[in-house]
């Protein structure tokens, strides 16, 4: 009688403006990878008595950051379904969302609850639709700058700041990290024996690695260089200035071998950077892409 009498979780499908809100992000040098919102959305709709049963998201990836990151294929790499909505002009994203929704009622009966994140109010004609159709509907909005019209026509009212709130266990990000780092330190050992048997040794540009690793590890390339400051704050990372054809150059490696690299005399201590301004760093990758726009 207990498990017949429990109460089922609303099945909910979330529809995703996330050109708006990854360029809203980008103006606060953040980005949804390093916030970890699809996990944390999933464990709040959790929380709340709610179940995911399909997230869509709509976005020109053509975008610099996105493109040169893969960063559609990471996203399908969460389960989520990805829209790609290049030269199709301005209006095209909310366009495209509308037809999705209004197929989904009609077509799929088991969806309970739709989750509309975005900051525009002309989406306030589609919740509309949804609440007349009998299925409730929730605005996730991004920051201060949407339009109130559109939080008063939802039946709820979510910020993504809330969600991101949301406690959980695990990020796709930390893989992302203990992968790469795997990678890199697996590279310095191989660096080091090839030193031993040539003489030569091959410095790890910081900028090269940046631009190396952001298709590798599918991140974008500020944030490639936030992981960078995180093992930097951690001490797993050292940078020092090294000279190559007589321009000055910074390079890194892991710091458990600074005193391993001085032994071999690959390394001068005086060379190290020992207050190196990686923020100043993310910042800059921040910055270009933000003038991009």
């Amino acid at each position: 009688m207990d498990a017949m009498n429990k109460q089922q979780p609303v099945n909910v499908a979330v529809f995703i403006d996330y050109e708006n809100v990854y360029k809203c992000l980008l103006e606060q040098n953040q980005n949804m990878l390093r916030l970890a919102f699809f996990e944390k959305l999933r464990e709040w709709c959790r929380i709340h008595g709610k179940r995911v049963v399909n997230i869509a998201v709509y976005c020109n990836f053509d975008n610099n950051d996105l493109h040169e990151s893969y960063h559609q294929s990471l996203l399908q790499s969460y389960g989520v379904e990805t829209i790609h909505t290049a030269n199709q002009g301005k209006n095209y994203a909310d366009l495209k969302i509308t037809i999705d929704v209004l197929g989904s009622i009609y077509s799929n009966h088991n969806i309970d609850e739709f989750f509309i994140m975005s900051n525009d109010k002309d989406m306030t004609p589609l919740l509309n639709v949804i609440r007349a159709n009998k299925r409730n509907v929730s605005v996730i909005t991004t920051g201060d700058q949407y339009n109130e019209a559109l939080t008063a026509f939802a039946d709820e009212h979510i910020s993504l700041e809330e969600i991101v709130q949301t406690k959980i266990t695990h990020r796709v990000l930390d893989d992302i990290i203990d992968q790469y780092w795997k990678k890199f330190t697996k590279y310095f050992d191989e660096k080091i024996a090839e030193h031993d048997k040539t003489g030569v040794f091959k410095e790890y540009a910081l900028e090269y690695n940046l631009k190396n690793e952001i298709a590798f590890s599918k991140v974008m390339i500020y944030e490639m260089a936030n992981i960078l400051l995180d093992l930097y704050r951690q001490g797993k990372v050292l940078f020092y200035h090294y000279l190559y054809n007589g321009r000055p150059y910074v390079a890194m490696l892991p710091s458990n071998k600074k005193e391993l690299l001085i032994q071999k005399q690959i390394l001068n201590e005086e060379a190290i950077l020992t207050d190196f301004d990686m923020e100043s760093v993310v910042k800059t990758k921040y910055d270009y892409y933000k003038r991009m726009d």
